[in-house]
């Protein structure tokens, strides 16, 4: 176990999805699972999601492990110290125009998270389009502080400059992740940048769900399995 170190997605990796960010639901083995592989680990366990890293210490009791929050916009060392990337003046005018479009457009809903907003459709397939006219108009506005990101029935504005993979390299070059070969394990576009990492060096990746084309070399068929393998790794003596 040494050798290795594990990074995971959580919605559509570990989490089922939901129609609302908010309605998502975690397997009671989750906590006690993740917990027993991160001390096997000696630490070399990450979450890589576009949820903020509050969310994600709320949902795991994750405080002070490492993480990246909005796909790397946040991210926790192994020291616990946090590095942010993103302006909040540009941010607030973003978030404004977002609310003020999304008010008058049915289907689409707007989610908040502090650095990057997402837009989601998941609960109206039919305002896919809305929701990507909203994002790109969103976009020309922001001067180039924002990049769109693609995901599963959600357009997300996140900071210039972030994504997966540029956080796993970044956990990568710390330790306990330093020196180890990497696996990421993830459902969605999101985690393609990571994946190109992983396989770059030397690492597994892994693809959750049905999603093709991926550059992920193995599968998984859903959160279920995942959970019953890391539960499985978790119970070996």
């Amino acid at each position: 176990d040494s050798g290795w170190a594990l990074f995971l997605d959580v919605d559509g990796t570990l989490l089922d999805l939901a129609c609302r960010p908010d309605e998502v639901r975690v397997d009671p083995h989750l906590h006690g699972d993740l917990a027993r592989l991160h001390d096997r680990l000696d630490g070399a366990l990450a979450l890589l999601s576009g949820r903020t890293l509050s969310q994600l210490d709320a949902l795991f009791d994750w405080d002070q492990r490492v993480a990246a929050g909005l796909h790397g916009a946040e991210l926790r060392a192994p020291d616990g110290s946090v590095r942010s990337t993103g302006d909040a003046i540009a941010f607030a005018r973003v978030r404004a125009r977002a609310a003020e479009r999304v008010a008058k457009t049915q289907g689409v809903l707007l989610e908040d998270k502090r650095l990057a907003l997402a837009l989601h459709y998941r609960h109206a397939p039919g305002a896919r389009d809305a929701a990507e006219r909203i994002a790109r108009a969103l976009l020309q506005e922001a001067d180039g502080h924002y990049a769109l990101q693609r995901g599963d029935h959600v357009f997300e504005l996140k900071p210039a400059g972030v994504d997966k993979g540029r956080a796993l390299a970044a956990l990568m070059r710390e330790a306990p992740f330093r020196g180890r070969t990497p696996w990421m394990l993830g459902d969605d576009l999101t985690d393609e940048d990571a994946f190109r990492y992983v396989n770059a060096h030397g690492g597994v990746s892994v693809v959750v769900g049905a999603r093709r084309p991926t550059v992920a070399r193995y599968a998984f068929d859903d959160p279920a399995a995942v959970r019953a393998w890391l539960h499985a790794l978790a119970e070996m003596k």
